[in-house]
């Protein structure tokens, strides 16, 4: 009989990770910008393209990518997709037979810091043998329960694979993370996760700490992936959209008018909001105005000959504006949220007290995501967990790196932990959370 994991946690015991697992994959749902087909049939890659490439670039060391070609070719191979998805397919399902299941609790703090709370317990449950059910613990996003928004993870992905029982982890799980991960979640009075700062909580999320243990942490089976492409396949595979979610898609596609497939469309994030409320000294970033996103955007289009953008955006200002450069398209969802309260009070702020319809927001922010991540080219900044999230998912949707320019940090992933350098002043040497 199958336990499931919640209630409280003792301290875990720190050991030295010598693999973590992982994964990941894409979706189901024709439409979907998690799209298994996408990975399978798209034009990006195809199933006799080996994964190492020479010109590789490592996320975390820059700033920019900017290949060639629009295309390049895929970086993970389909074989070595194929078994993560099959991995992960094992352990959400019915027929998981390992002893225990994790329901990992999100932790809300802006909506991409929640979605990217799920990765590390899903690395744990991969690593040391647990069944994964739905994560739990909606709040500030007050949906009634993971399926509003995502596909329930017992959805298999690729249910014609075959999980090769001989792979399944054979470690003892020291730790208490697994009950650290899943133990609910309770908020301060300024809405802050109190468990985030927690001992105990602590000590798990750094055991998963790349920054700290670098490429040690990846198990033998996902050397071929490494660590940007795992962290891309397991949010790729969490974020597989429901299909109240599908519809919406469809229906911002037609109200939009998307282009026609096959061409090309840059995806653009301007953070114009609560961004610019925050303190550069708190955040290490700053708030910088349209134009100088565009000069960047300008430069990343005329080399791929892109005329299309998606743009994501909380200004209810700046799509006021997009006359002043006539020779782009602009794609954008004009039922999203934008302006009045966002421009004075913080997001989660605003989630926390109520005066904003968390659902609501949770599913606004799905679609940027979705629409960014289906994106042949990024201009952002990865001091957003937004912009790393959307990157994340177009990388998996092509198993590519896709042409990016971040205008502050460079990418990074370790919820929980502080190791994101200062993306304003190289003087300052503090590290923030990623």
């Amino acid at each position: 009989r199958r336990e499931t994991l919640g209630g409280g946690a003792r301290r875990p015991r720190l050991e030295r990770f010598t693999m973590i697992a992982i994964l990941a994959l894409l979706s189901a749902g024709r439409g979907n910008a998690l799209s298994h087909q996408a990975a399978l049939t798209g034009r990006f890659s195809s199933s006799s393209e080996a994964s190492t490439w020479s010109s590789a670039p490592d996320m975390t060391e820059t700033t920019r990518f900017l290949p060639p070609s629009l295309y390049p070719r895929a970086h993970i191979s389909f074989e070595a997709y194929q078994s993560l998805e099959a991995e992960l397919d094992y352990v959400t399902s019915d027929k998981c037979g390992h002893e225990k299941t994790m329901n990992p609790n999100i932790c809300e703090w802006g909506f991409g810091a929640t979605v990217n709370s799920v990765v590390k317990p899903f690395m744990h449950a991969l690593k040391f043998g647990y069944c994964l059910g739905n994560p739990v613990g909606f709040s500030k996003y007050n949906c009634s329960g993971w399926t509003d928004l995502f596909a329930p993870l017992s959805e298999p992905a690729f249910p014609e694979a075959q999980y090769d029982l001989s792979l399944s982890p054979q470690g003892q799980d020291l730790s208490n993370c697994a009950e650290v991960f899943t133990k609910p979640i309770t908020y301060n009075e300024e809405g802050q996760p109190e468990f985030f700062f927690e001992d105990d909580y602590k000590q798990c999320v750094q055991m998963y700490s790349y920054p700290e243990l670098g490429d040690e942490i990846l198990p033998r089976t996902h050397e071929e992936i490494g660590f940007f492409g795992s962290v891309s396949l397991i949010l790729q595979y969490a974020l597989r959209m429901s299909p109240s979610q599908l519809q919406r898609v469809e229906a911002e596609k037609k109200a939009m008018n998307w282009p026609e497939d096959g061409t090309p469309v840059l995806g653009l994030h301007f953070r114009a909001g609560d961004a610019c409320l925050e303190e550069e000294i708190t955040l290490g970033r700053r708030c910088d105005n349209f134009e100088t996103y565009m000069k960047t955007v300008d430069e990343v289009a005329s080399r791929y000959n892109i005329s299309h953008i998606y743009l994501a955006t909380d200004s209810d200002s700046v799509t006021q504006t997009l006359d002043k450069y006539p020779k782009y398209t602009f794609h954008y969802i004009k039922s999203i949220g934008r302006g009045g309260l966002r421009n004075e009070v913080p997001i989660d702020d605003l989630l926390h007290s109520g005066r904003v319809d968390g659902c609501q927001e949770a599913s606004d922010t799905m679609m940027d995501l979705h629409f960014l991540a289906k994106a042949d080219a990024f201009v952002g900044k990865f001091s957003s967990n937004i912009d790393r999230v959307a990157y994340n998912l177009m990388f998996a949707r092509t198993r590519a790196y896709q042409p990016v320019v971040s205008l502050d940090n460079t990418w990074c992933f370790d919820f929980g932990v502080k190791s994101r350098r200062d993306g304003v002043s190289e003087d300052n040497k503090e590290l923030y959370y990623c």
